[in-house]
């Protein structure tokens, strides 16, 4: 099996175990559907923990004595043009025939009570011997207490329990249906959510639709097994750099047809809900309390609960929707939630998203998103996720009077701070990390400076590129050992965990420098030599509506810089260990071949100028899709090729190839411990300003010497600086010739 089939197993896997069960569906249907008659049916069995792959059932219909006991004993009422059929498993496979007219008025007795039935039915029973029901059912079996019950496959080991009325519903056994109000699967149900959004339940498809309110040409078919990759290709996110993650692709010529029941398959459950229609149960999934659900289907261990309204819905493995939610046409990934008090239409959640307390619509929220507050959300491209949403932020404002056509597209790990308001069209794909300070009003604008600061100034917002690099890198490293933690999307995990500071970060880091460094070469050229501000992206490309101050600039132009140097001479350095740790005994030459530096003209490379790029409007490349993703050689390759850029900076004025490796070694120390160095100051400034502000804070609070990200970053620049000592002694001892003599 390839790599490709080995992630997307699990996705094929539950779209072939969900045909399964469509097909037990359509199977009971067919005998149903057939005369009134005696059937020996052979079903392959639910439970793993079933010696036999599969079981044989009785469906037939009533006896004389059975029609009684369920009329006069179990005081249910049978209409006059109904059609109920008992259903009850055999002991062995070869014992249908003998078994077709097996009295089973005793377990109707026991099972059995206070319900009317209508239209056809097959109600199962369990009887002592051959289909007991373990232990594990917290939950009594039997059908109970229903006013009615019509057109439904009621397989034995159901509990079915305290309902108004059920109708064309299949329970299996060990699913539940409690104490609910109606549900029903009516045609014209299934026929209206088709034309709406081309709800196939089968399929387990839908339309939604992202971007622009007034719509336009985001609509897309999403899969209950769609992973965010299939979405953003279908959104043409990868228009730039490709595709190389797998793409998940069905084929529907063999997908079972279509049914008009609900399905609940074993183990899943439905309670105290008022109101329920077509919808589909995956095993161990549920719906609790809630107040209506139309038009849903259920991966293993979904649910919607306590009050929640919900309709044309797909709910992968894990995700909610809880406490008084409205969720209308949502496609929920893994380990999602909506909730609690949230209200969402038309909108996509990548795996391990989470919306509470507000409002997002026409939204494509992406993997690791959070906005946990009061808050607005409309019309977001955000495929990349990894950000935040602050209280009383509205992000989708649009310009009065006019339609609603208009859209955001946001950056990876953008956090939108208390009370920001956002005018549409805005474009921060290019600006990931970056942050939108409390109370910044944004217009129409697109940034394409990562890890920003942008607050509100006199006149017009102040943006600091690279500051989240050059001033708090602890939320870097802290985000990194976040999102590994909260990956908790297992079956997605093989395109979520990319890094921060990857290839294409450090592109886009090369393109923004190189926007800011192109000022200088201007000034120094005659123009504007006494400027100090740069206003909106006619100054600086990429600075969007926004002014920056000369300060700014040389903050910008550093962060960039030594995030780059350190990306760039961490691949040096390991690539180095890993030679050190193969061969022995190597020539300068040797290592310096073996790293891409032997031969290199320093002179020439410092005299190649790289202006900024031409600025088109195109989608950075997605992280899944970069060659780097699955490939340490495509790593290296990236990292060399930002070496060689560096190198003329690294060097300065000591242009030889006689001491290259040497200062490239001490380089990537030095940023090391400077990164260290930050990476502590920018913790010790909040313990400072906590202590200074609040009482017993420090009590309360771990100190910066104490604190783990603080204490991982210390350790990393130790572990730099160790295998630094361990290439220099490894790579040739004791010969002038050998490496380390230039080292």
């Amino acid at each position: 099996m390839s790599k490709a089939a080995d992630v997307l197993a699990p996705f094929e896997q539950s779209r072939q175990s969900r045909f399964a069960y469509i097909a037990r569906s359509n199977s009971l249907l067919a005998v149903l559907d057939a005369p009134p008659k005696g059937t020996v049916v052979t079903l392959p069995n639910l439970d793993g923990d079933e010696v036999r792959s599969t079981s044989t059932f009785v469906i037939r219909p009533l006896q004389d004595k059975e029609r009684a006991t369920l009329q006069e004993q179990c005081h249910c009422q049978i209409l006059a043009d109904a059609d109920v059929r008992v259903m009850y498993r055999v002991a062995g496979n070869g014992e249908g025939p003998a078994m077709l007219q097996w009295d089973v008025s005793a377990s109707l007795k026991e099972q059995v009570r206070n319900c009317g039935f209508d239209g056809k039915v097959v109600l199962g029973v369990l009887l002592d011997g051959p289909d007991a029901i373990s232990g594990k059912k917290t939950v009594r079996v039997g059908v109970t207490n229903n006013g009615l019950i019509k057109n439904s496959l009621l397989e034995p080991g159901c509990s079915v329990h305290n309902n108004t009325t059920i109708s064309d519903t299949h329970v299996m056994k060990y699913a539940s249906i409690l104490g609910c109000g109606s549900v029903t699967c009516p045609p014209q149900t299934i026929e209206k959510s088709r034309k709406k959004c081309n709800f196939d339940m089968v399929n387990g498809s839908m339309d939604v639709q992202v971007g622009p309110e007034a719509g336009g040409g985001r609509v897309i078919n999403v899969k209950i097994e769609s992973t965010l990759v299939d979405v953003c290709h279908d959104l043409r996110m990868d228009s730039n750099g490709g595709t190389i993650a797998p793409l998940l692709k069905f084929d529907t010529a063999n997908n079972p047809s279509s049914h008009t029941l609900n399905i609940l398959c074993p183990h899943s459950s439905l309670l105290h809900t008022p109101q329920t229609s077509h919808i589909h149960l995956c095993t161990h999934s549920s719906i609790n309390s809630a107040t209506s659900v139309t038009s849903s289907l259920l991966l293993p261990h979904s649910t919607i609960q306590h009050g929640c309204t919900v309709s044309h819905s797909l709910l992968q493995w894990s995700s909610t929707i809880t406490s008084h939610s409205d969720a209308h046409h949502i496609f929920l990934m893994e380990q999602s939630e909506i909730g609690p008090h949230s209200f969402t239409a038309n909108a996509i959640y990548g795996p391990d998203s989470h919306v509470s307390g507000g409002e997002v619509h026409c939204t494509l929220f992406g993997p690791n998103a959070n906005a946990h507050h009061q808050s607005l959300l409309i019309g977001i491209l955000w495929g990349l996720g990894r950000g935040n949403v602050g209280y009383g932020s509205n992000v989708g404002s649009n310009h009065t009077g006019r339609i609603p056509d208009q859209e955001t597209s946001v950056g990876e790990g953008t956090f939108w701070g208390l009370g920001s308001v956002i005018k549409f069209p805005v474009d921060l794909t290019s600006a990931p990390y970056s942050i939108i300070a409390a109370g910044v009003q944004l217009p129409p604008q697109r940034i394409t400076l990562p890890f920003s600061l942008i607050t509100d100034g006199p006149g017009m917002n102040q943006l600091t590129p690279g500051w989240l690099l050059q001033y708090s890198p602890y939320t870097i490293s802290r985000s990194e050992v976040k999102f590994a933690n909260r990956r908790t999307a297992k079956r997605h995990d093989f395109y979520t965990g990319w890094k921060i500071l990857r290839p294409g970060v450090m592109d886009l880091m090369v393109n923004a420098r190189n926007a800011l460094m192109f000022v200088k070469q201007e000034q120094s050229s005659g123009e504007g030599k006494t400027k100090s501000v740069f206003k909106t992206d006619r100054d600086i490309p990429g600075l969007g509506a926004n002014m920056l101050t000369e300060k700014g600039r040389q903050i910008g132009i550093r962060a960039y810089t030594d995030a780059i140097q350190r990306y760039a001479l961490r691949g040096l350095l390991q690539r180095l260990v890993a030679f050190s740790q193969e061969s022995k005994g190597l020539s300068y030459d040797e290592v310096l071949a073996h790293v891409g530096l032997r031969g290199i003209d320093v002179d020439r490379l410092a005299s190649e100028t790289t202006n900024p790029s031409e600025g088109r409007v195109e989608w950075p490349v997605l992280p899944w899709n970069e060659p780097s993703h699955t490939d340490a050689a495509a790593l290296w390759k990236h990292q060399h090729s930002m070496l060689l850029l560096e190198i003329p900076s690294i060097l300065g004025n000591s242009k030889t190839n006689d001491n290259i490796l040497s200062s490239l070694l001490q380089k990537c120390i030095a940023l090391e411990d400077d990164h260290a160095k930050r990476v502590y100051q920018s913790k010790s400034r909040d313990d400072s300003r906590g202590a200074s502000t609040v009482p017993g804070y420090s009590d309360a609070h771990v100190a910066a010497e104490k604190d783990s990200v603080v204490l991982a970053a210390k350790e990393e620049a130790t572990e730099v600086r160790r295998k630094v000592d361990m290439v220099v002694a490894a790579c040739g001892v004791g010969s002038s010739g050998m490496a380390r003599s230039r080292l």
